[in-house]
């Protein structure tokens, strides 16, 4: 007597944006992209130095500007478009969002930076074209190996490599001392 094995289908169910908003708080890296959850491993310590070193550089450059400017890190939950919730690294948005403020963050940062962790594809690839799809402005990748890519233009297509220091037309003023950073 043979039995015949019947393949059963796996099927991933597609998590709304409702479902995904419903999900426990967590300090972990969790981000919705089109139906799918996706949980990012815990940071190093050198991502979160540098992390916090940007933070904290460009929330100096904003306090010193009169012009209402927003710096923030993850994990904050940012609304790219209908069912796309992202948590970058480190966000620039050129205006004030009220501390009040409840739910993701409805508008697009002018700045997105992620800073490289296991999943560099993940983080340079599939990030920036989320990003440039919802009209992000300029986006920086900081490399563990002690440079940052910074891609700006249309469709974030122009890519330019930094290794001393970083500035933007975004941020007039801003200078960011890249071997200072990577020096810790």
């Amino acid at each position: 007597m043979s039995t015949t094995l019947e393949a059963v289908p796996v099927t991933n169910p597609v998590v709304t944006e409702g479902d995904f908003l419903a999900l426990p708080v967590s300090r972990q890296k969790t981000e919705l992209i089109d139906g799918e959850v996706r949980m990012a491993p815990s940071p190093t310590f050198w991502h979160q130095d540098v992390t916090r070193s940007l933070v904290v550089r460009l929330s100096t450059w904003a306090d010193a500007h009169s012009d209402p400017v927003t710096v923030c890190s993850s994990p904050l939950d940012v609304r790219f478009g209908p069912g796309r919730i992202l948590q970058p690294d480190v966000f620039v948005i050129l205006a004030r969002i009220p501390r009040d403020h409840q739910g993701p963050i409805d508008r697009i940062p002018e700045i997105c930076v992620e800073v490289l962790s296991s999943d560099r594809m993940y983080d340079r690839v599939t990030k920036r074209l989320l990003y440039a799809e919802a009209g992000v402005k300029e986006f920086w990748v900081v490399d563990p190996a002690r440079y940052v890519e910074q891609f700006s233009g249309e469709g974030l297509k122009r890519s330019e490599i930094r290794e001393k220091a970083l500035t933007s037309p975004l941020l007039p003023g801003f200078e960011l001392d890249l071997l200072k950073l990577f020096a810790g």
